[in-house]
Parts: C-alpha cells; sequence; structure tokens
C-alpha cells in the first residue's frame, strides 16, 4: 500500500501530499532527491537553457556570421561536454523506485546512443571547424542542435513524470514547446498548401509556353519576335518576383526539414536568376538584331550586313536555348517535389497530434508544475 508523506511530518509547513510507493520511506526519498534526481533535472534544464539560445531554424543556422556560428558551435560542444561529465554519473545509481528507475534506464539508454551516434561525430570535427570546416559544419549543426534539443526536452519529461512530486504525465512537461511546435507545423502546411495552388497555375502555363517555344527557337536559329515573347516574358516576370518570393519565405520557417531546405534553397536562388538572365538576354538581342536589321537596308552594307545579322541572331538564339531548357527542368522537379512535399508535411503535422496530448494546463497555471525541491 503506498503512503503519503507531507512536509508536515518533517516539521515544515503543509504541503502537496507526495505518494510513495511501498517500502520507500521518506528519508530514502529525501536522499534520492538531494543525490540524484535534482541534480539530474537540473543539469537537463540548464542544457536546456543554453542550447535554447542557439535552437534556430535551419536556414538561419545555414546562412549566419560566421561569429554566430561560432558561437553555436561552441554552445553545442558545451553541451555535449555536460552530458558526458554530468549527467551519465548523475544516471548510473538505479533509484528504489520502480517508475523513476524505469525512466533513468531510458534515458540512460538514450543517451547511449547519442553518444555513440551525434556526440561522437562532434568529437569528429576539429575546434576550429568554423574556419576550416564551414559548409559542412553548418550542415552537421541544423541536425544536431535538433537532436540534442529534442533528447533534452524528451529526458526531462520523462524523469520529472516518473518523480513521485509529479502530478502530470510527460507530455504536460513538454506542453510549453508543443504548442509552438505545432503552430509552427501549421504555417509550414498552410505555407505548402497554399505554394502547390500557385504551382499548379504555373505548371498549366509552363505546359502551354515551353515546349513550343523550346522547338521553334531551336528550329529556326532565331529569338522569338516580339509578340511571341511578350507571354513569355510577362511569366518570366511573375516567376522570379512573386512566386521566388514565396520559395524564400518558406524557406525561413522553423519546421522545415534540412533536405527540404537545401532542395528548395536551389531553386530559390536559380529560378530568378534564370528569369533576370533570360529577360535581358532577350532585350540585348532584340536590340542587337534590329541595329543591324536597320544597317542592313543601307546599300553599302549589303551582304555583309545580312550575314552579321543572320550570325547574331542565331548565337543569341543559341544562348538563350540552354537557359530556357534549365528553368524548365526547374519547374518540373519541383512540379514532382511538391506535392509529394505537401503530403509529407500533412503526414508529419498528423504525427504531432496522435496520441493523448494534454495541452490545457493545470488549475494553478501554466508554471504550476511540480518544483526541484520538495
Amino acid at each position: 500500500m503506498r503512503r503519503r508523506i507531507t512536509a508536515a511530518e518533517r516539521g515544515a509547513a503543509p504541503v502537496d501530499l507526495i505518494t510513495l510507493p511501498d517500502g520507500i520511506s521518506e528519508p530514502m526519498w529525501r536522499r534520492e532527491l538531494e543525490r540524484w534526481q535534482n541534480p539530474r533535472l537540473r543539469t537537463l534544464l540548464g542544457c536546456l537553457r543554453r542550447l535554447e539560445a542557439v535552437h534556430e531554424s535551419n536556414i538561419a543556422i545555414l546562412n549566419c556570421s560566421p561569429h554566430r556560428l561560432t558561437v553555436v558551435w561552441s554552445t553545442v560542444r558545451e553541451v555535449a561536454e555536460v552530458l558526458r561529465a554530468d549527467l551519465v554519473p548523475l544516471l548510473a545509481e538505479p533509484s528504489p523506485i520502480p517508475a523513476l528507475d524505469a525512466s533513468r534506464q531510458a534515458v540512460a539508454m538514450s543517451l547511449g546512443h547519442l553518444e555513440a551516434t551525434l556526440l561522437a561525430q562532434i568529437d569528429a570535427f576539429p575546434n576550429d571547424a568554423p574556419a576550416r570546416q564551414e559548409h559542412e559544419l553548418r550542415r552537421f549543426l541544423c541536425v544536431a542542435v535538433g537532436q540534442v534539443h529534442a533528447f533534452l526536452q524528451d529526458s526531462f519529461g520523462s524523469l520529472m513524470a516518473a518523480d513521485p512530486r509529479g502530478t502530470h504525465d510527460a507530455d504536460y512537461y513538454l506542453s510549453k514547446e508543443f504548442p509552438r511546435d505545432v503552430e509552427e507545423s501549421e504555417w509550414l502546411y498552410a505555407s505548402v498548401l497554399a505554394l502547390d495552388a500557385e504551382f499548379r497555375q504555373i505548371e498549366r502555363e509552363r505546359r502551354q509556353l515551353f515546349p513550343g517555344f523550346l522547338e521553334r527557337t531551336a528550329g529556326s536559329q532565331r529569338i522569338p519576335d516580339p509578340a511571341e515573347w511578350a507571354e513569355m516574358a510577362s511569366f518570366l516576370r511573375r516567376l522570379g518576383t512573386d512566386f521566388a518570393a514565396r520559395l524564400r519565405t518558406i524557406l525561413l520557417l522553423r519546421a522545415i526539414r534540412l533536405t527540404e531546405l537545401e532542395l528548395l534553397s536551389h531553386h530559390a536562388t536559380e529560378v530568378p536568376i534564370t528569369c533576370r538572365v533570360m529577360l535581358e538576354l532577350y532585350e540585348s538581342g532584340r536590340q542587337a538584331v534590329n541595329a543591324l536589321a536597320f544597317a542592313r537596308a543601307v546599300p553599302s552594307a549589303g551582304e555583309v550586313g545580312h550575314r552579321m545579322a543572320f550570325l547574331v541572331d542565331a548565337t543569341l538564339s543559341a544562348r538563350l536555348l540552354p537557359h530556357a531548357r534549365a528553368l524548365d527542368d526547374s519547374l518540373r522537379d519541383l512540379g514532382a517535389f511538391i506535392p509529394i512535399w505537401r503530403q509529407g508535411v500533412s503526414q508529419r503535422r498528423a504525427l504531432a497530434f496522435r496520441g493523448p496530448r494534454r495541452l490545457d494546463p493545470p488549475p494553478g497555471g501554466e508554471d504550476d508544475a511540480p518544483p526541484l525541491t520538495t
């Protein structure tokens, strides 16, 4: 039969009742609390606070200043050292409380896996990695910060839920982070839906414009006349401004994953550049061809002017063609990727709500979690 120990039994002011398992005395719990449980929780919370200062979006890590990169790298290394030096010994001692000991073993196992994988990778980087291996380090930190943060959160929630002082399950102790994650996932999902809807129209226009444009330009070896080019120019301007801006906005969202970020970042950079190159190349080419056509009317120009005009026209069309094909390929890639991405984000969003989640704070308020001392 479980006993309920109050602080009044220890000569202190009455506080909430603490339920201890059979065979566990209050002195045993006090020793466990002071030597192991509270230090474990404080270590996890301290690491969480350190890591929160650099827990940023992937795009921020990939594009931050060298100084900021050094700060992120130093913080991750500090947290790794604290986990090894402080948390590992605090997880070594078995607990007489069965639920707490099961949680301790689970956290120790997770930390062991983290040591064999992520922490070992941290060791593989030199101390001056921000200067010597900057690109590789940025990609690694995008993964490392998220994984270490998830371990710290899950471990704290598990240990606190098994604590006799706890009145909530592990999800409650993650509840402050959970609504933010849900909100970010929801916003990413809404953004991808809007992107998908916009790209459907872009894809329809691409199918109407590009096959004929590529075939005519390759066959005639001439740049299109202004009437034929007008529709393509309008499409390129909208693609290079509005659509590219939407892509760049999505890149800033925290919920986007690294592989998605890298693929979209490439297209968000290349698509507007290619659009601009095509527009400027055509305008320059049209001006040159028009000037040569005018010169060709001068009797002294004769056959030389005609041949020069033909050569310039053919050369500019040949320069325009590979850019048009590259843009067509990029749009095809996006057309294949965006529906799959939308489905993946939808599945991740659904997983966020799987299982019972307790989002409402207890009657005492959001911060009414059990203290670290009793």
